[in-house]
């Protein structure tokens, strides 16, 4: 999740909500994507996706950073997840091996994504690779029309989201294709494989793997 208007698209109280990030994260364990020896960044963690007890499928690597630009979702994180680490800015001196990154890149124009990649290519190093998790196939009302018939506890979730002016009136929603993705990354990565993490069959995962 990514910056303030986005901090409560889902309400961590809905079961809804909570079976979709337990899903999310027990798919991206299943992948082998992220080992027990990582120190991974979640970037645009919002109000945390992880669950701290790890016989629950949550916190299964070696150390988590989370990041936010919304300074209410790192105060947020800072009393959920005591035994990790809450930063306030990104820069290359992170100790971070992976990069997670969930329903994030649609906010961000072409500039701004770009931009984001330099970042996290100056942050790891050869081989090392970014998840993005969550990301859009199709555009927003069309995306929420098909949840309709895929998911629809989720579809009820993003409804209530719409009907919020605040989210409706300043947030962007872009969609970023892989070829575009590929364009944007070719200098410091390459995509090396496309997964259905997310529990929202409308999104997918791009992982991205560091060129040197």
């Amino acid at each position: 999740m990514f910056p303030h208007q986005l901090l409560y698209i889902f309400d961590k109280e809905n079961s809804t909500a909570k079976n979709r990030d337990e899903e999310m994260v027990k798919n991206l364990k299943k992948t082998g994507l992220v080992k027990k020896t990582d120190n991974v960044l979640d970037y645009g963690c919002g109000l945390g996706t992880w669950n701290n007890e790890i016989e629950n499928n949550g916190i299964f690597f070696n150390k988590l950073f989370l990041y936010d630009k919304n300074p209410e979702a790192r105060e947020h994180c800072k009393k959920k997840y005591p035994n990790h680490i809450v930063i306030n800015e990104i820069n290359d001196k992170l100790d971070i091996n992976l990069i997670f990154s969930n329903s994030v890149i649609q906010y961000l124009n072409k500039n701004e994504l770009e931009k984001l990649f330099e970042q996290f290519s100056k942050i790891l190093k050869k081989d090392q690779v970014v998840i993005l998790s969550g990301n859009p196939k199709y555009p927003r009302i069309l995306e929420c029309l098909l949840t309709f018939f895929t998911n629809f506890d989720l579809f009820k979730i993003q409804i209530k989201q719409f009907f919020k002016s605040d989210y409706i009136m300043k947030t962007n929603f872009y969609i970023h294709s892989i070829d575009e993705i590929i364009l944007l990354t070719k200098n410091n990565f390459s995509v090396t494989k496309i997964e259905e993490i997310e529990p929202n069959k409308n999104r997918d995962t791009i992982v991205l793997k560091k060129n040197n």
